[in-house]
């Protein structure tokens, strides 16, 4: 209970699914077959209490929308290719921590903790939510492309699959949260997506327990990255933002999202791989969780601070 309140209780739910993965694989390789299934449900539950409304007011919204989708569809991607390939190239990472790389950096951004953490720091949700939805809706062509673009020379793979699988998962469960809107959204927990999360990342984890041999070695330079990729990103956002001259709601509502990013989508593509792909983004998930209460308590002190003076 103890540790349940240390952590929380989104980060206690994916760091027991990771050992569970680890000590007890069988469990989670007999249920793999669910991913696709268990991702639906996660669009559901991120669009059924989305009120597309929003869309109208996108003048409102514009700056820092237009720099968050920038941030998550051209500089991100951009950023974690050149950091990857520099890195291969000079045998500190090997081939499938890169692939993983790749394609964490090209999927779009999380929803459930996004929300949670926009609300939390004093973020504008409108614009976080637009992000939400319009990255993920877009997600079937942009994902693909860019991992086509990035591997194409390195790997064979069905791009024309890997988009209907994408557009599938997202869009059904969309036109499906259109019907149920009214009937489900006040009973809705918001840890059930967690739980969801929980325990695609199981499944992943388990189907990559037996190579972990192949990546467990780049457990180090793998949460020193993510805390890298996660650095630069903010301070380009930093930067941007000022020059635009972005309000304090605004940037808050973009700067924790910024480096959110999907990682149940991220391990529906690694299914197209090697399972020890998975590693990077399971990785990356648990450090992306673990910056936003560090940076809320150091924010919550520096206002109880500025207070007394």
């Amino acid at each position: 209970l103890l540790l349940l309140l240390m952590l929380g209780i989104p980060l206690f739910i994916i760091i027991s699914s990771v050992l569970l993965g680890i000590y007890f694989p069988t469990y989670g390789k007999e249920i793999s077959s669910m991913i696709p299934l268990l991702q639906s449900m996660l669009i559901f539950l991120s669009t059924i209490k989305v009120d597309f409304n929003i869309y109208k007011k996108y003048r409102e919204l514009i700056k820092p929308f237009m720099l968050g989708l920038f941030t998550c569809y051209l500089f991100i991607p951009l950023l974690f290719f050149l950091i990857g390939s520099i890195l291969i190239r000079i045998n500190v990472i090997n081939f499938p921590l890169f692939v993983g790389i790749l394609i964490t950096g090209a999927v779009p951004l999380a929803a459930g903790s996004t929300l949670v953490w926009s609300k939390e720091l004093g973020g504008k949700v409108e614009v976080t939510l637009l992000l939400i939805v319009t990255t993920i809706l877009a997600s079937p062509l942009i994902t693909p492309s860019y991992i086509y673009l990035f591997l194409r020379d390195r790997v064979t793979i069905n791009i024309q699959n890997m988009f209907f699988e994408m557009a599938l998962i997202i869009f059904i469960p969309l036109l499906a949260s259109f019907y149920f809107k009214k009937k489900f959204i006040k009973n809705l927990n918001p840890n059930f997506s967690f739980i969801i999360i929980g325990i695609i990342i199981n499944i992943a984890v388990s189907k990559s327990a037996e190579k972990l041999d192949l990546v467990k070695d780049y457990l180090i330079i793998s949460i020193v990255l993510s805390l890298i990729f996660i650095a630069i990103t903010l301070l380009v956002l930093s930067l941007f933002s000022k020059g635009l001259g972005l309000k304090n709601e605004e940037k808050e509502s973009i700067y924790m999202p910024s480096f959110f990013k999907n990682v149940s989508l991220a391990i529906i593509i690694v299914s197209f791989f090697e399972p020890e792909v998975v590693f990077f983004p399971v990785i990356y998930y648990i450090v992306e969780q673990i910056i936003p209460p560090i940076y809320y308590e150091i924010k919550k002190y520096n206002s109880e601070i500025f207070k007394l003076i």
